[in-house]
């Protein structure tokens, strides 16, 4: 299991700041740790910044501390480091350790971010030796803890995805479950609730065979999100600089209290604005994330390709497929027939590229779908080649073009008989008379054209449309 860095390559600058908040309980583990690997060999995986491992590494005999992001790695090693203390990029759920290496092994608020955290607990028994110790500290969930809810919620907007929210008693048993018998747990006061948990096997490896980590893996389909993860970072970034200008300016008395004060000033109301727009990122990205409570995202992407209809060996287009949701949800919906998705995949949306919409089609199980690059703006297409159109909320993205002529561009590769579904930001500001629009395609021969307000409780209503910015969504659909 590749694990996916991007966030954490992100946050790696910003997170020993953020971890500030849970230093008491971090030091109380501090303590219980040293006295565990006191002379022993120690590898830790998901080491992160290296908060755990410069803080006990020397207590160790040795100690390797392992990450798969390389922004973490830079970041864990600067400043002191102990003499023992080695820095290494690691896949946790695929070590290049040989058997039997290690004494302890740590993994520190992990598991629960992992999608199949067994097969890191299956490299963990491989490479410890016979009755070594795993030391797995870990949130847990509880709903009785406002502040811990609103702190998991902040981050999974924020792009951290929680794969489990164990509470103490289900984490317990999930380690039990997969071999291991907890030998200490103590739950420690955080930010989230900290569950420290000491184990050891409960089945030796002698008596059992042991298992290929990725034997019969599968990756999880990943949909990223229509407000990335680097977004929230800039404004939440630019809000934290914008306060911390405004309070170091107000303790600088050599400025004189003319220039001091509106400068002062500018970068509160700047960090003010800024924290506002971060706010409203997180709260879209929930909104939107395929992974979240609302999965507005899924919702209009499934209810666009229930409308797509394609003839036995019929092909479909999908312009503008970004992560390929769309194209994918299709193929899905029509198995006797293929969907290709197109995009240019611009730096705008970085995260988003064919490679992407490929590993997220082998996921699904779609392999009756197809990616290749393409410019909406004029389609690489002959006249009438596809049996059905399809699109979501790309053309309201495309600066100076006449959104209506993108749309008869997008028709033109359409067969005669063939149907489309187009979903858009179509306000008039953007698009025009759409209605007129729609007459000019009846007067044009098309046997069906229908406009349907999708904020109106078809995808979201009227209040959801105005907060994410996403009012006047219209489908066009019908038949060439």
């Amino acid at each position: 299991m590749k694990s996916e860095t991007g966030v954490w390559d992100l946050y790696a600058p910003v997170y020993d700041i953020f971890m500030r908040s849970n230093r008491r309980a971090y030091e109380q583990m501090y303590r219980k740790i040293r006295e565990t690997i006191k002379g022993r060999n120690v590898l830790e995986l998901a080491a992160g910044t290296g908060l755990i491992s410069k803080n006990t590494a020397d207590a160790a005999k040795s100690y390797i501390a392992t990450d798969f992001s390389e922004n973490m790695l830079r970041q864990a090693q600067k400043g002191y480091v102990p003499e023992n203390l080695r820095f290494r990029r690691e896949d946790a759920s695929f070590l290049s350790f040989d058997s039997d290496t290690f004494d302890v092994v740590i993994i520190a608020n992990a598991l629960h971010i992992i999608p199949e955290p067994e097969k890191v607990l299956k490299e963990i028994d491989r490479v410890l030796k016979p009755g070594g110790v795993l030391i797995a500290p870990n949130f847990i969930h509880d709903n009785s803890a406002v502040l811990s809810n609103i702190t998991s919620k902040l981050l999974t907007a924020a792009g951290v995805v929680f794969e489990a929210k164990w509470d103490a008693s289900a984490y317990t048993e999930f380690l039990s479950a997969n071999g291991w018998k907890v030998t200490f747990d103590e739950q420690l006061k955080a930010s989230i609730p900290l569950m420290y948990v000491s184990c050891t096997r409960a089945v030796e490896p002698s008596s059992y065979e042991r298992v290929d980590p990725f034997a019969g893996y599968t990756p999880a389909a990943d949909y990223k999100n229509w407000v990335p993860n680097g977004m929230i970072a800039a404004f939440c970034a630019g809000t934290g600089i914008a306060a911390a200008g405004a309070v170091g300016l107000s303790l600088v008395k050599s400025i004189k209290p003319a220039v001091r004060r509106p400068l002062v000033t500018a970068l509160g109301v700047g960090s003010a604005a800024l924290g506002a727009v971060s706010v409203w990122c997180i709260f879209a990205h929930e909104k939107f994330s395929y992974k979240g409570s609302r999965k507005l995202s899924k919702q209009i992407v499934e209810g666009t390709a229930r409308l797509v209809k394609l003839p036995e060996n019929g092909v479909g287009l999908d312009v503008g497929c970004g992560s390929g949701a769309l194209t994918i949800a299709c193929a899905k919906r029509n198995p006797q027939g293929k969907m290709i998705g197109i995009d240019r995949w611009g730096a705008e949306y970085a995260s988003f590229s064919k490679g992407l919409c490929e590993s997220n089609a082998e996921a699904e199980g779609t392999p009756n779908t197809e990616f290749r690059p393409g410019n909406a703006v004029q389609l690489d297409f002959p006249d009438e080649t596809f049996d059905a159109v399809t699109s979501n909320y790309v053309y309201h993205n495309i600066s100076g073009a006449n959104k209506q002529e993108l749309l008869i561009e997008t028709l033109r590769v359409l067969k005669k008989g063939g149907t489309f579904a187009i979903h858009d930001i179509m306000s008039e500001a953007r698009y025009g008379d759409m209605r007129k629009f729609a007459e000019r395609l009846k007067e044009a021969g098309f046997e069906k054209v229908e406009l349907t307000d999708t904020t109106d409780g078809l995808f979201m209503t009227k209040t959801e449309a105005k907060l994410l910015g996403l009012d006047g969504s219209t489908l066009l659909t019908g038949v060439k």
